[in-house]
């Protein structure tokens, strides 16, 4: 059977919708995985700092891939499942000010047949932040599609 992504080569598949962000969804994040610090939680220090305020994390934003690629158009025939197999390449570009909204861009570049039939796709993901011309992040993202039942 011809994989159904070999012709989504060189393809958008999708563009999230735009997400907002907030000091309380930075400051939840910081909590959950320990990424705090005055540049992303302290909001009078960082207005003084280098960015006239707080700034997203940049694994809040790569985090953030996962609700942003809920609605993406990739075939689904045949597929039992998808899994987050992992990144290639991760990069934090611009610094995003918290309050900014983001939004994921995603673009398929290759697929790769495994020997039990199933495929391993990679997409490039980029976070878009509204209002800044460079992307916030860049990133391979990899993702398995196990077909059957």
């Amino acid at each position: 059977m011809a994989s159904p992504f070999e012709s989504l080569i060189g393809t958008e598949v999708g563009v999230s919708r735009w997400f907002d962000t907030s000091q309380a969804d930075v400051d939840a994040f910081a909590d959950v995985v320990g990424d705090g610090g005055w540049i992303h939680n302290d909001v009078e220090a960082s207005a003084a700092g280098p960015y006239g305020g707080t700034i997203l994390q940049g694994f809040f934003m790569l985090s953030s891939l996962s609700r942003m690629a809920r609605n993406l158009e990739l075939p689904s025939e045949g597929v039992f499942n998808r899994f987050n197999y992992g990144f290639d390449r991760v990069r934090f570009v611009s610094q995003v000010p918290t309050g900014t909204r983001i939004r994921g861009r995603f673009t398929v570049v290759e697929v790769e047949s495994r020997p039990d039939g199933d495929e391993r796709v990679r997409l490039t993901a980029v976070v878009e932040a509204e209002g800044i011309d460079r992307p916030a992040v860049v990133a391979d993202w990899l993702i398995y599609f196990r077909y059957g039942s």
